[in-house]
């Protein structure tokens, strides 16, 4: 073998084991979102995604799990396509099951102008100091709407963030809204725990006190459980 064969070689190898470390570094970070039981990272090379299968929990959300996988990747500067990433659930008997996309509106559910209430698309948690920056996406139909409120890092504080956040997004859906977080509240009732959300609404002269309450589980983070609680208790007030 001559010395450039040889240089050859060693590059190759050295930049299979690089590749192989990211691959492990991108599992890690992606095992660590709310809702992953494992993850799975292939790379065609040092900037190109090849695959991501993520296997989630039965009660996470694949579209936020998606969302917040390509934060990931996106971070690290890497490519990849709209069907890279694929999220699974285990049924009841162990088997995986492809993970249902984001449910379309029933008919029966959209007005003249489209789908009445809001979901929940993404949302972004960041920390500087002591304080966390929550940033909430929310749709109706092919229209997104963000909010973003800054609290005190504590577990209180991350929840009143993502409810005010998801607030905020929620008022840019119709300008005759204004809508106000009274206060979030965990809750420990029945063997697990709970987001509670008191929400302050009025539209022209219509005023009302309104409550959403929503469970957190291994696959739900206090903010994706506190930006539910919040849309749970506007999601008719909005829809009039």
């Amino acid at each position: 073998m001559t010395d450039d064969e040889a240089n050859g070689t060693g590059e190759a190898n050295g930049t299979r084991e690089a590749t192989h470390d990211l691959e492990l570094w991108l599992v890690h970070a992606i095992e660590q979102l709310p809702g992953v039981l494992a993850a799975a990272v292939w790379l065609a090379d040092l900037s190109t995604v090849r695959a991501v299968h993520i296997t989630a929990a039965r009660t996470a959300s694949s579209t936020i799990l998606t969302n917040a996988t390509a934060r990931v990747l996106r971070k690290h500067g890497l490519d990849f396509g709209d069907q890279s990433i694929r999220v699974m659930t285990r049924d009841e008997s162990g088997h995986e099951v492809e993970a249902a996309v984001a449910p379309t509106a029933e008919p029966e559910e959209e007005s003249q102008t489209g789908p009445r209430f809001l979901l929940l698309r993404d949302f972004d948690v960041s920390r500087t100091g002591a304080r966390v920056t929550c940033t909430v996406r929310v749709d109706r139909g092919t229209v997104v709407f963000e909010g973003e409120s800054v609290e005190l890092d504590t577990e209180a504080g991350r929840a009143r963030a993502a409810a005010r956040a998801t607030l905020y997004a929620a008022e840019q859906a119709d300008p005759r809204i204004a809508l106000g977080l009274e206060g979030t509240l965990i809750l420990d009732m029945f063997g697990r725990k709970y987001i509670a959300a008191s929400v302050e609404a009025a539209i022209e002269r219509r005023f009302a006190l309104l409550a959403g309450l929503v469970p957190i589980d291994a696959g739900r983070s206090i903010e994706e459980a506190a930006c539910l609680a919040a849309l749970r208790a506007i999601d008719r007030w909005i829809a009039w």
